[in-house]
């Protein structure tokens, strides 16, 4: 018999290239979603689909019932200090909404979907960061949450329920839905990216992030924590890849490190003073920092390896923008 999966954040970039994967398994899949909320990546797809919030415990409950194994992806991403409540609201609350009823109802095993940005950055590129670094979160609203979001899952390890955390980078490849990538690709294409920071990032495509969700599900050790990551990229060179790719001149200038004090400072006095700030502290802290992460333990312990280089993931993104009249 087909495994009853549930399936919160199914209609975004990630979620989607899940449910995806494991309706192709022949799993029955359950995905919970927010009234309106959708992915052309579902259509046509035999699902049940049940509406509601993660921030409202009966509600999960409810569209839980019936399923023996959840991935718990739904979140919010955001450092906008003015969304800082319904930022923590979704994060914290939502994971510990899920994992209340995950233990309630007896779930056999919860893949939590984190993010590396818990683990923060680092101020050397060499140093690569692993599960077990304790970065200093102070300005990032969004690894605070997340942060908190791991803290309850472990809440609920302690009490007795099976779950595992997985930690995926900066994600590239088909379906995002929130124009990060999007917006990088056509600022580039049309020559108005000039300059880039001088941090680096770590990267992996959705489908190695699917392959290492399905496998933390079958073999990852309750209460850990698993890295996705498959390369590390300097800015500079992650933008001259697409500038390749879109047969555009090459971006030359990258800011001087000795800039990051006063622009820190320049996105301080703009959180204070501006509604919806165009920078903010954690926008430079990742502009300007290393995140250079170790997946080996992934490696070791679920037998993952990543599959996809980063130009083959760029292409991918950039073919799904052109078929859906993005670009």
């Amino acid at each position: 018999m087909p495994d009853a999966i549930f399936v919160t954040g199914a209609t975004g970039f990630l979620g989607s290239n899940l449910v995806k994967e494991l309706y192709k398994r022949k799993n029955k899949i359950t995905i919970f979603a927010a009234k309106k909320s959708f992915h052309t990546s579902l259509k046509g797809l035999r699902i049940k689909r049940k509406e509601g919030d993660v921030r409202d415990y009966n509600s999960v409950l409810k569209a839980m019932k019936g399923c023996s194994y959840v991935y718990h992806l739904a979140g919010l991403t955001s450092d906008d200090p003015t969304k800082k409540d319904e930022l923590f609201a979704v994060n914290v609350l939502g994971t510990e909404n899920v994992m209340k009823a995950c233990l309630r109802l007896g779930i056999k095993k919860v893949v939590h979907i984190s993010s590396t940005s818990v683990l923060g950055v680092s101020k050397d590129e060499k140093i690569k960061l692993n599960e077990e670094s304790y970065p200093d979160l102070n300005g990032t609203l969004y690894g605070q949450s997340k942060k908190l979001g791991e803290d309850k899952v472990r809440e609920h390890v302690a009490k007795g329920l099976n779950a595992v955390i997985v930690n995926p980078c900066s994600i590239l490849g088909a379906g995002e839905v929130v124009p990060n990538m999007l917006n990088l690709i056509k600022g580039i294409s049309r020559g108005r990216i000039k300059i880039t920071f001088p941090g680096g990032t770590s990267f992996v495509a959705v489908d190695d992030v699917v392959s290492g969700m399905i496998l933390a599900m079958k073999k990852g050790r309750k209460g850990e924590r698993y890295i996705l990551a498959n390369g590390y990229i300097r800015f500079k060179d992650g933008y001259n890849k697409i500038a390749e790719m879109l047969k555009k001149p090459k971006i030359r200038l990258e800011l001087p490190r000795v800039s990051y004090y006063p622009m820190y400072f320049l996105a301080m006095v703009m959180e204070k003073l501006a509604k919806n700030p165009a920078i903010t502290r954690s926008m430079i802290k990742w502009a300007y920092g290393f995140r250079n992460y170790d997946c080996a333990k992934a490696g070791k312990e679920l037998g993952w390896k990543p599959k996809i280089t980063f130009e083959q993931a760029l292409m991918q993104a950039t073919d799904y923008y052109r078929k859906n009249n993005m670009l």
